[in-house]
């Protein structure tokens, strides 16, 4: 759509000009498909619109450019539109991972953004551990594709001109393992990925992360981490001062930092975890003891996390804990992208208008969706897109959004088809009414190992391979509907195309062997492992595209180092399976060892897909 502004209203400028990824450039008024009018309000949005000239007001400047996708949407299905929308929501967004090997360029950023400027959504999270430069720490960073200064100061330029501010969120405390392990950083180290509290060189540390942060972002507010820090006090802290209450130790180190954030004119907010898990083990149903909440700084934005929980009722309870703190309170939902190669895009969606009812409710106005990368980021990132749009479509309705305006607001705001991208959870579903959430068979088939088979009591032999085929199919279907994506349809195809050959594949070696099948152990040797590992070959390039596509090249090393050695291991199957048929070799003791369930389950239990989510467990039973 080319659209002409024919009010001189220099604020937009540079934010029109950014939407060109979206479809939406400008053009001069002989030229231009639409002529917008763009005003300034005191509060909400309108949207007029007779199907050439359109009149936005706006009262923010992101609002503007979801107006002008109301606009866009109309303009698609040659009709004219009338809206008017208030923000339920003070702030709404989305917080990106940069640090679980995924580093997503900076033009993949700068979509991202242009995609929730057309939503409506306000702030961008940055999440990144140890994925900026520090001057004089090397190793901080070293080898993961952490952002340059000018990386960073140019997407907050960008996510400035569509009115969406962007919030540093960094670790001054915990889950900072891949800073930690560095020999430099040894004298940080309290344990495991903690850092030492309460020690000189620690808040220099801190200062010189804040100090950054300053220099690169506008935004007043910072995400200052801090969550799961379950060991702090625990380690060389324990050494030099003895056991003190965790509470305490966590309190005061959180004081010195505000003081920190204060001097750098940050609003520092922190993952709210660790107040409930030391003061009654978790988010449960006991009352926060009053003497944790009046060690808690009241100058801290407390963000409650849930990505788990399905009924609305826990949702009401947390938060109203949450209240009983003097903070201000923050909402951290789930876009679900972290259990594998798939992200969980029903699931998300369903919690997400429980939580954000109640938010609400409680009068919770600054919410904003995750998008973590467990494990080594596997999936893809613009998978998580119809989450986003929900959060923008609940926060400008008040909660009233159906299913018909989420889909045609998707279809607005980014092109693509929302029934399709709901498909990208189905891989994971090989049977119906699975009995917990989050299940990922697809993950764990796939880095298998063929002779040693740890999760082939977790297969059903008879309906997985045509499951995985059926699914292939409906995948390749989907990607042709949407061009714009087609990568992400065409990866979770290839996926489904080598699982349904593999994931019986080595139930069926097992019990050709044990019953001296040998035809079959030989049509394997030489016909059929080949082709699995032909398959794999073209997954791995469709996983390498798409990785290049969206992020820097450091964290693809991992992914090359999983997909490769399951291709060594499948040409090991085959030297065995020969080796054995040749009388090389008696006996291939891989295959006569029982096969176990993964999770110790009894034999009863009806539904075989299984959970993990980390390689390590995955690939082999030995010690890496």
């Amino acid at each position: 759509m080319k659209v002409y502004l024919k009010n001189d209203c220099e604020e937009l400028q540079a934010g029109l000009q950014a939407l060109v990824c979206c479809g939406i450039e400008e053009a001069d008024e002989m030229t231009a498909d639409v002529l917008v009018t763009a005003e300034k309000r005191e509060a909400g949005l309108s949207v007029s619109f007779d199907g050439k000239e359109a009149t936005i007001g706006y009262s923010r400047r992101v609002e503007f450019f979801r107006g002008l996708s109301h606009v866009l949407g109309a303009f698609a299905a040659g009709k004219s539109t009338d809206v008017s929308e208030t923000a339920a929501f003070c702030s709404n967004g989305f917080m990106l991972d940069c640090s679980r090997n995924a580093a997503p360029k900076v033009e993949t950023i700068y979509e991202v953004l242009a995609r929730m400027a057309l939503m409506g959504l306000n702030t961008m999270q940055l999440y990144t551990e140890d994925m900026y430069t520090l001057d004089e720490r090397p190793y901080f960073g070293y080898m993961r594709g952490r952002y340059t200064d000018e990386e960073l100061k140019a997407v907050d330029d960008r996510a400035y001109a569509l009115g969406i501010e962007v919030i540093p969120c960094i670790q001054t405390l915990a889950h900072l393992a891949t800073v930690l392990r560095w020999d430099a950083f040894r004298p940080l180290v309290d344990c495991n990925d903690i850092m030492m509290a309460g020690e000189d060189s620690t808040y220099e540390f801190v200062t010189e992360m804040i100090a950054k942060m300053r220099r690169c972002f506008r935004s007043r507010h910072i995400n200052i981490g801090m969550d799961e820090a379950f060991m702090i006090g625990l380690g060389n802290y324990m050494k030099k001062h003895g056991l003190r209450p965790r509470t305490d130790i966590m309190c005061e180190h959180i004081a010195r930092v505000q003081t920190i954030c204060d001097k750098y004119d940050f609003k520092p907010m922190m993952w709210s975890d660790m107040f409930f898990h030391l003061a009654q083990g978790g988010y449960n149903e006991a009352t926060i003891p009053e003497e944790v909440i009046e060690k808690v700084p009241e100058g801290v934005s407390l963000v409650y996390w849930e990505y788990y929980v399905t009924d609305q009722e826990t949702y009401a309870r947390v938060m109203s804990q949450h209240k009983q703190f003097r903070n201000p309170i923050v909402f951290a939902g789930c876009a679900w992208k972290w259990n594998g190669l798939l992200p969980e895009l029903k699931h998300s969606l369903s919690v997400s208008r429980m939580a954000l009812a109640e938010c609400i409710h409680h009068d919770i106005r600054d919410v904003f969706a995750t998008a973590w990368g467990d494990d080594g980021a596997e999936c893809p990132l613009f998978v998580v897109l119809p989450v986003l749009q929900l959060y923008a479509e609940f926060d400008y309705s008040g909660g009233a959004v159906t299913d018909e305006q989420l889909r045609e607001r998707f279809a607005a705001c980014t092109g693509g088809n929302l029934e399709d991208f709901l498909l990208l959870d189905k891989p994971n579903r090989t049977t119906e009414n699975q009995p917990a959430i989050g299940l990922n068979p697809t993950k764990y088939l796939l880095y298998q190992d063929i002779l040693q088979g740890l999760f082939d009591r977790h297969v059903d032999e008879e309906t997985f391979p045509a499951f995985f085929a059926g699914v292939r199919d409906e995948l390749r279907a989907a990607g042709e509907r949407n061009p714009q994506y087609r990568y992400l349809f065409e990866y979770e195809a290839a996926l489904c195309d080598l699982l349904a050959d593999k994931c019986t594949a080595g139930i069926a070696i097992r019990r050709a062997y044990l019953e001296n099948d040998r035809e079959t152990l030989e049509r394997y040797a030489t016909e059929w492992l080949p082709m699995i590992d032909e398959e794999l070959r073209g997954f791995t390039d469709l996983f390498y595209d798409g990785w290049m596509r969206e992020n820097k090249a450091f964290g693809f090393d991992t992914i090359d180092l999983r997909l490769g050695g399951l291709h060594n291991r499948l040409i090991t199957a085959e030297k065995r399976l020969l080796a054995y048929l040749s009388g090389e070799v008696d006996r291939l003791e891989e295959l006569e060892e029982p096969r176990l369930f993964f999770d110790n389950r009894a034999d009863d239990k009806a539904d075989p897909n299984t959970f993990c989510n980390t390689w390590t467990r995955i690939a082999t039973a030995s010690v890496f």
